[in-house]
C-alpha cells in the first residue's frame, strides 16, 4: 500500500513539473527563414544560404513551433512563402523573418531580389522583385512581437546594368535599402546597415551581422533590442566601423525577448550587465531602464539603473533605435579560422561538457569560445534542472511515502482505540441484555464492512490514479518519440536541401571556372594570333624567319599551330630561295657547272663548289666571249647567259701529237721522207706567193665585212692551231720530172 502510494507521488510530481516547464514555453513562436545565394543573372553570393541555415537551426535550438527554411527561391516561390507564413503568423505570439541576399532602393521603395530576377531597368522591379513591405507584412498577424531581419543591404550588381525608364523619376537606382517605419505597432526592422550604405557579405562561413545575430539574438531572457545592441556594438568591432547595422520601430515596456528565462537562472556574465548598461545609459530614457530592469532584475547595475529612472524626466521616445548607438567597448573580436570552424561544427551539437572545455582550452581567444561557453552554460543549466526536477520528485515522493506512514499510523491508532473502547464498552454491557450485544455486534460487523469497502474504494481510486498517470506517461513519451521523429525527418530534409544547394553551388563554380578557362583560352589565342599576323606581315626576310620560328615554340592555342607550321614552311622556302639566288651559292654552282660541261667548257663533274676545274672552265667561258676573267662569280645572270648557248661554245682541245678532226681528237701521222722536187723557177713562187698575199687580204677583207661572234672565229681559228699551223689555202706542187 505505501509503495503505490510513493509511486503515485512520483508521477503525479513529474506530472506537475512537466506541466510548469510547458507553461513556460506557452507562446506560440514561428519564423520565415529565406536565403538567397544562386543569382542566375549576376555572381552568385556565397553566404546567404549557409547564413539562413544557420538562423534556422538556431530557431529550432532555440524551441520554436515552426520554422519555414526556403533556399535560392524564385519570384512565384517566394510569394507562395510569403502567403503561408501570413497564415502561421496569424496563430502565433512572436512572429521572424529573416531574409539574407540582394535587396535594392528605387526612388525610395525597397525591393528584394529572387533568384530569377531579370532587372534590365527602373520598370522591371515591380514585376521581377518583391516589395519589403509584403515580407513585413507577412508577420503582422502576430500578437505580441514582430521582428524582421534583413541582410540584404549588400553592394547590388543590378545597380550598374539597370535602365532608367521612368518619367519624372529622380533618384537613381542604389544599393542597399532606404529608412523604413513600421506601420504596425510592435514591430522592428533590423537592417544589417543603416539606410543608404551596403553591408560586407563576409570571408567567412557567415557574413559580420548574421554572425552576430547568431551569438546573441536567443540568449535566454535578453531583450531582443539590447540583443540588437551587442549586434551593433560586435559589426562595427568587425568591420573597423565601416558597417553599422540600424532598427526601425518601436516596442512596449518590459522585457520581450525571443527565448524566456529559464526558471531559477543565474545572473548574467558581469561584463554582459555592464555593456548593457552602457548602451541603455546612453539613450537615457525610462522605457529604455525599463527594458534593462526587466533583462537584469537584480545587482549592482540594476541598482543603478533604478537610480537613473527616478533621475530620467523627460517622455519617452518614439522609436528605441537600441541598435544604433556608438560602438561599445566588447571582447576582442577576430576572424575564425576554417580549422576551429570545421572542429566546432563536429562539437557544437555535442552534449559533452568535457569536450566543450577542450575546445575552449584549445581555442581561449575565439568567437566560437563564447559560443562553447553558452552551449556548457546551457548544458549546465539543463543538467541543474533535471536534478532539481528529480530532486523535487524525490521530495515529493519522501512526503508521500511520510503521509502514507502517518496516515497508516493514525489509523491503526484509531482502530486500537475503537477496539479498546469496544472492549470497555462490552466489559461494561456485559451485564447488559442479549439483544443489546447482539446489536452491538452487528454494528460492529456493519462498521467493518463500511471500512473495508472504503479501503477498496480508496484502492480502486488509487489504481485508477497510477493508470491514469501511466497513462499520461506513456502518452508524453510518444510524444517524445513522434517530437524526436518529425526533428529527425527535418534534419535530414535540411541536409538533403544543403546538400543539394552546395552541390548546385560547385556545379555552378565548376561552369564558371570552365567558362572563364575558355573566355581565357580565346583571349590567349586572340593575342597570339595578332602576333601571328603581325610576323607574316613583316615577311621571311631579315629576322622574321627567327621572329617566326621562336614564336612558334612559345604558341599555345591549338587552332594556330597549323597556320604556324604554314607559315613557317613559307618562310623557310623563301630563305631557301634567297639564299639559292645569292652568288657562288651550291644551288648556282650546279647549275652553271652543269652548262659549262654541256658546253664544253668543263669536263669535272657536278658537285656544287667553287674548285679549280670549275674556275678554269669559266676563265675558258669568259676569255672567248671577251669579258674579264678576275674575281669570277657566279651569279643567275651568268647561268641564265649559260643557258641561252645551244651548242658548244668552248673548243675541243687536243694533246700534242693529235690533230681535231670533227669532234674528235685523232694522233697525227708520222711524217714521211719527201721526195725529191723540182726546182720551181724563182717567177713561179713569186707570182704564187703573190697570190697567197691576195687572197689572204681579200679573206680578212670579207671576215671584217661580215660580222661573227668571237667565241665562233676562235673556234675556226684555234683548230689551225692545234692542228700545227696548216693553212687553208692553196698547198705547194709536188711532182716529179716536171
Amino acid at each position: 500500500m505505501i509503495k503505490r502510494l510513493v509511486s503515485l507521488a512520483a508521477l503525479i510530481g513529474g506530472a506537475i513539473l512537466a506541466m510548469a516547464s510547458e507553461a513556460a514555453w506557452a507562446e506560440k513562436r514561428v519564423a520565415l527563414i529565406v536565403g538567397n545565394s544562386s543569382y542566375q543573372i549576376v555572381p552568385q553570393l556565397p553566404n546567404p544560404s549557409r547564413d539562413a541555415n544557420a538562423v534556422a537551426k538556431m530557431f529550432r535550438d532555440a524551441g520554436f513551433d515552426s520554422v519555414d527554411v526556403q533556399l535560392n527561391v524564385s519570384n512565384l516561390e517566394f510569394k507562395r512563402a510569403i502567403r503561408r507564413f501570413q497564415s502561421t503568423a496569424d496563430q502565433a505570439d512572436i512572429a521572424v523573418v529573416y531574409y539574407a541576399g540582394h535587396g535594392l532602393e528605387l526612388s525610395g521603395t525597397n525591393y528584394l531580389v529572387p533568384i530569377d530576377a531579370r532587372l534590365a531597368s527602373d520598370r522591371d522591379a515591380e514585376d521581377e522583385a518583391i516589395l519589403l513591405e509584403r515580407l513585413v507584412s507577412a508577420a503582422d498577424g502576430a500578437k505580441r512581437l514582430r521582428l524582421v531581419i534583413l541582410d540584404a543591404c549588400r553592394d547590388n550588381p543590378f545597380v550598374n546594368t539597370m535602365r532608367r525608364e521612368r518619367k519624372g523619376v529622380t533618384r537613381a537606382v542604389v544599393s542597399g535599402l532606404s529608412r523604413v517605419e513600421p506601420t504596425s505597432t510592435d514591430t522592428l526592422i533590423a537592417y544589417a546597415a543603416k539606410a543608404g550604405s551596403t553591408a560586407d557579405d563576409g570571408d567567412g562561413l557567415h557574413s559580420p551581422f548574421t554572425a552576430a545575430v547568431l551569438k546573441n539574438l536567443t540568449v535566454p531572457g535578453l531583450d531582443v533590442r539590447l540583443a540588437f545592441g551587442r549586434v551593433r556594438d560586435e559589426v562595427l568591432k568587425i568591420t573597423d566601423n565601416r558597417q553599422e547595422p540600424f532598427v526601425y520601430g518601436s516596442l512596449g515596456g518590459g522585457n520581450i525577448s525571443l527565448v524566456p528565462a529559464p526558471a531559477g537562472a543565474q545572473d548574467a556574465p558581469m561584463i554582459d550587465v555592464k555593456a548593457d548598461f552602457e548602451l541603455v545609459q546612453k539613450i537615457g530614457s525610462r522605457r529604455a531602464w525599463e527594458v534593462f530592469l526587466g533583462t537584469h532584475p537584480s545587482g549592482f547595475y540594476a541598482d543603478l539603473a533604478r537610480a537613473q529612472m527616478e533621475k530620467a524626466n523627460q517622455a519617452p521616445p518614439a522609436n528605441m533605435t537600441v541598435a544604433a548607438l556608438p560602438p561599445q567597448s566588447s571582447p576582442s573580436t577576430r576572424e575564425t579560422s576554417s580549422k576551429e570552424a570545421l572542429e566546432w561544427d563536429r562539437l557544437k551539437d555535442s552534449t559533452d561538457p568535457a569536450a566543450l572545455r577542450r575546445f575552449i582550452r584549445r581555442y581561449p581567444d575565439s568567437p566560437l569560445s563564447i559560443t562553447a561557453e553558452q552551449r556548457m552554460d546551457l548544458l549546465e543549466k539543463a543538467a541543474r534542472e533535471r536534478e532539481e526536477q528529480a530532486r523535487a520528485a524525490r521530495e515529493a515522493a519522501r512526503k508521500a511515502a511520510e503521509e502514507a506512514l502517518r496516515e497508516a499510523n493514525q489509523r491503526k491508532a484509531e482502530l486500537a482505540a475503537a477496539k479498546k473502547r469496544e472492549e470497555d464498552e462490552r466489559r461494561a454491557l456485559a451485564a447488559e441484555a442479549a439483544a443489546k450485544a447482539r446489536a452491538a455486534a452487528a454494528e460492529l460487523a456493519a462498521a467493518k464492512k463500511r471500512e473495508e469497502e472504503e479501503r477498496r474504494a480508496k484502492a480502486a481510486e488509487a489504481a485508477q490514479l497510477a493508470k491514469a498517470a501511466e497513462a499520461e506517461r506513456k502518452a508524453a513519451e510518444a510524444k517524445q518519440k513522434a517530437d524526436l521523429a518529425e526533428r529527425e525527418k527535418a534534419a535530414r530534409e535540411a541536409a538533403a536541401l544543403r546538400a543539394a544547394s552546395e552541390r548546385q553551388a560547385r556545379e555552378a563554380e565548376a561552369a564558371r571556372k570552365q567558362a572563364e578557362l575558355a573566355s581565357a583560352r580565346e583571349a590567349a589565342c586572340k593575342s597570339e594570333q595578332g602576333k601571328l599576323e603581325d610576323l607574316i606581315a613583316k615577311g621571311s626576310e631579315g629576322s622574321g624567319l627567327e621572329d617566326l620560328k621562336s614564336f612558334s615554340k612559345t604558341v599555345g592555342c591549338d587552332r594556330l599551330r597549323p597556320l604556324v607550321v604554314a607559315s613557317l614552311g613559307k618562310f623557310n622556302a623563301e630563305a631557301a630561295k634567297r639564299a639559292a639566288a645569292m652568288p657562288n651559292s651550291p644551288e648556282l654552282l650546279r647549275s652553271a657547272q652543269s652548262q659549262l660541261i654541256r658546253l664544253g667548257c668543263l669536263t669535272g663533274k657536278v658537285d656544287g663548289t667553287l674548285n679549280a676545274p670549275t674556275k678554269g672552265a669559266l676563265s675558258r667561258y669568259l676569255s672567248i666571249g671577251g669579258q674579264p676573267t678576275e674575281n669570277v662569280s657566279v651569279t643567275e645572270a651568268l647561268v641564265a647567259e649559260l643557258t641561252k648557248h645551244s651548242s658548244r661554245v668552248c673548243p675541243i682541245e687536243c694533246r700534242a701529237g693529235q690533230t681535231l678532226k670533227g669532234e674528235t681528237c685523232v694522233a697525227d701521222e708520222k711524217p714521211k721522207a719527201p721526195p725529191a722536187v723540182a726546182a720551181r723557177p724563182k717567177d713561179d713562187e713569186d707570182d704564187a706567193r703573190s697570190r697567197r698575199k691576195k687572197g689572204g687580204r681579200q679573206a680578212d677583207r670579207e671576215q671584217r665585212a661580215k660580222p661573227a661572234p668571237r667565241a665562233r672565229q676562235q673556234a675556226v681559228a684555234r683548230p689551225s692551231i692545234v692542228s700545227g699551223g696548216r693553212s687553208g689555202g692553196a698547198s705547194a706542187m709536188i711532182g716529179v720530172g716536171f
